[in-house]
């Protein structure tokens, strides 16, 4: 007698009994499969199976090649169920405004003016390139009034190229004079003592910039990496050499095109009650 065709029974067990004990001694489980998986029973006189019982067995879900027939244990539903489980999508970074809100805040206040017409020890701030480029906006404005920071910005990035990102550079004073224009008969005119910091907050410039979104990714880390820098520096230098105010331009809204307002709710967010700066004066020259 052959079961139902389409019933997969490879692992399906049954009693043989022995007729010569009146049908009621088991001798035996065994397990006869086909090569496509049909029970076949080779002798019919030894098993009674109702119609319900055939019938119930036709309803009955193809086991899995090789799966036990006895109930799963709980390590194997909690492990198919694993493995049936859609695996998450990766989030997206959070925004700055998603970040909690800071203990202390950074104070930004906005003013018209020379951003150069600062007293000396003055750190004057503005976002950079990791390629190591002064060459236009702002940037070529530092360039031209503090050469010997911009040798000292090149230096900085042909040592850790694009690894800068999201990292800031404190440069000290080393200009104390401003070189006269070539053939001018006036002499080097002779400047505050300013300190430099950079925001590396793009690997590239111009058409290779990077995208709003990553500049405004990198601004944060980057500003605090400079106040740490700030901190350590004023730990360890002499009360007059200590920097005493903080300016800076509305860093990424020129060459690298980001809004100034995206740029300042970021640095609104960064939390300064550990840090010895809690103001920055955003500089912008009159119209």
């Amino acid at each position: 007698m052959k079961l139902n065709e389409n019933l997969s029974c490879s692992a399906l067990p049954f009693i043989h009994y022995d007729r010569t004990q009146g049908g009621c001694e088991p001798l035996s489980l065994i397990k006869t499969t086909t090569t496509r998986g049909d029970l076949v029973l080779s002798d019919r006189s030894h098993f009674n199976m109702s119609s319900r019982t055939t019938r119930s067995s036709t309803k009955r879900p193809a086991a899995e090649p090789d799966s036990p027939s006895t109930p799963s244990s709980a390590s194997d539903l909690k492990r198919r169920k694993k493995a049936n489980t859609k695996p998450a999508k990766p989030s997206a970074k959070s925004s700055s405004n998603d970040d909690p809100a800071p203990t202390e805040a950074l104070q930004i206040v906005e003013e018209l003016g020379d951003i150069f017409s600062a007293p000396p020890n003055t750190l004057i701030i503005h976002a950079c390139n990791c390629d190591g480029s002064w060459g236009g906006g702002i940037a070529k404005a530092f360039k031209d009034r503090y050469p010997k920071a911009y040798d000292e910005y090149a230096k900085h990035c042909d040592l850790h190229g694009h690894s800068l990102l999201d990292t800031a550079q404190l440069i000290p004073p080393v200009d104390a004079k401003i070189p006269g224009e070539e053939g001018s008969k006036g002499d080097d005119k002779e400047v505050p003592k300013h300190f430099v910091g950079c925001l590396f907050t793009s690997r590239h410039y111009g058409r290779k910039k990077d995208s709003p979104a990553r500049i405004l990714e990198a601004t944060k880390p980057a500003m605090q990496d400079l106040l740490k820098h700030v901190e350590a520096w004023n730990s360890k230098a002499k009360q007059e050499d200590c920097i005493a105010e903080v300016r800076m331009c509305k860093i990424n809204s020129g060459l690298f095109a980001v809004p100034w307002e995206k740029s300042k709710a970021v640095l609104e967010r960064i939390d300064i009650s550990s840090s010895d700066v809690k103001v920055i004066k955003i500089v912008s020259p009159k119209a």
